[in-house]
């Protein structure tokens, strides 16, 4: 499955996950009255857990396969987007969310949920919050990371960050220790901190669609190979990079 249309996957799941959240409300808590104490509860907390945890493992099955060692060849620079299962998985955590602000109430005398009346304005205005900040996640791809000739570029929602390759010192970064590693730590070619702390920048590989080794692996390459450089953002140059960092053991598809 592409990136966009997995990232877009996640709206119909996530309304899943907001009807999910409105039948614990207006269904399953009245037969929870009818149980004891602790019954109720736990059919409470296990309708919860089937509400959201049922779109979350779909998604997550839409979006297996791990992380591509590839960039997108765009305005001439190796690009990576934004991650889909992060944008997602935070969508339809949203969406189920705002699935729980809608007030309701007890109808006398019954044994059934209505929605409240007198809070029908703040339920309408909590789930467009919420809903809305699903459809952010969708639309803003941030953040994103551009490797061009002259080093690298970290667009973020809220700044952007330029790294030259001479400002970055070599023989780095090392691949990333962890699985789910989210950060890449960049040293700079400066001198230290306080004394004795080299001067660094932080790459959000969690938050990137880039098998991260592969990425500390280009990176490393060009800081340490100039003459390669200048091909960046070039088809030929994307396949030699691939079949270079395929051949070490440096990749190893850390997902």
């Amino acid at each position: 499955m592409s990136p966009n249309l997995l990232r877009w996957s996640a709206l119909p799941i996530g309304l899943s996950a907001f009807v999910g959240r409105l039948a614990i409300t207006f269904w399953l808590q009245p037969l929870t009255w009818r149980m004891s104490g602790v019954s109720g509860l736990l059919a409470l907390l296990g309708g919860l857990a089937v509400a959201v945890g049922v779109p979350a493992g779909l998604f997550a099955l839409l979006g297996r396969g791990g992380r591509p060692t590839q960039f997108t060849i765009r305005d001439g620079r190796f690009t990576v987007p934004p991650s889909p299962v992060y944008a997602g998985t935070q969508a339809i955590m949203s969406m189920f969310l705002g699935g729980g602000l809608v007030a309701a109430e007890r109808v006398p005398d019954g044994d059934s949920m209505r929605i409240a009346e007198f809070a029908l304005p703040a339920s309408i205005i909590g789930v467009a919050v919420f809903c809305s900040v699903a459809l952010a996640f969708l639309l803003v791809t941030r953040p994103q990371l551009h490797l061009d000739p002259d080093g690298l570029t970290v667009r973020r929602l809220r700044r952007t960050t330029r790294v030259t390759w001479e400002h970055l010192l070599p023989g780095g970064p090392p691949p990333p220790a962890k699985r789910r590693q989210r950060w890449l730590r960049l040293y700079l070619n400066a001198p230290p901190v306080v004394g004795r702390y080299p001067p660094s920048e932080d790459l959000p590989i969690g938050w990137l669609h880039v098998d991260p080794a592969f990425l500390a692996g280009a990176v490393r390459h060009y800081v340490e190979h100039p003459e390669d450089r200048a091909a960046i953002g070039s088809v030929d140059e994307l396949a030699r990079l691939r079949g270079r960092l395929a051949s070490t053991p440096t990749v190893d598809n850390v997902t």
